[in-house]
């Protein structure tokens, strides 16, 4: 007991000499942080589009698709191709309207709003990224499945049972780089969020 006595004593001694700042100085630094943090949110979508388009590219390069005896199959990754340029260019427009709305807020009320409405933003971003894969893998594995006629019932099953195995083994990896890439900047905004909010109080 007397030892926790002396833990509390120096904790309390540590607390005083930390920096202490008003409302009016945190407000700056939070807004700068914010920024600063959905600046990068807008920088990482940008090169993750950049990297999807150079993809596609290389891969019709290789005229990958002229190899697709399917007509329907073909125009159906085309059709998907364009909506997904379309609605990831769409985030990326909330990301950018986002950034240049939190950089010009003038009140703690504002940014809380502008703070939500992105990390909702990066949320739907994310799972939509995560279900259109998912999709994809599954229309592009059970073609390649059916397509394949000297299969027998139990060899299709094993197949089957290996793409699922690594569709969710992708699907991990898919969701750990998300995290990585995303979810610091997202945990930092939450935390301003926090502090925001315990101002407003």
């Amino acid at each position: 007991m007397y030892e926790l006595d002396l833990i509390k004593k120096d904790w309390q001694k540590r607390s005083e000499n930390l920096p202490k700042y008003t409302q009016d100085e945190l407000m700056p630094m939070l807004h700068k942080k914010s920024s600063s943090s959905v600046k990068w949110i807008f920088i990482i979508s940008i090169l993750e589009f950049v990297f999807w388009l150079a993809l596609d590219i290389l891969i019709s390069s290789e005229n990958y698709l002229e190899t697709i005896e399917s007509k329907v199959f073909m125009w159906f990754l085309k059709v998907t191709t364009i909506v997904n340029y379309i609605v990831l260019f769409g985030f990326i427009y909330l990301f950018c309207r986002n950034y240049l709305r939190i950089k010009v807020t003038d009140s703690a009320k504002k940014l809380m709003r502008q703070i939500i409405k992105t990390r909702q933003a990066v949320k739907y971003y994310v799972r939509y990224n995560i279900a259109l894969f998912i999709i994809i893998f599954i229309i592009s594995g059970a073609r390649a499945i059916l397509i394949q006629t000297t299969f027998n019932t139990l060899e299709f099953w094993i197949v089957a049972g290996i793409m699922m195995f690594i569709l969710l083994i992708i699907i991990g990896l898919l969701i750990l780089f998300y995290k990585l890439l995303y979810g610091i900047l997202t945990k930092r905004l939450y935390k301003n969020y926090k502090i925001l909010t315990k101002m407003e109080v």
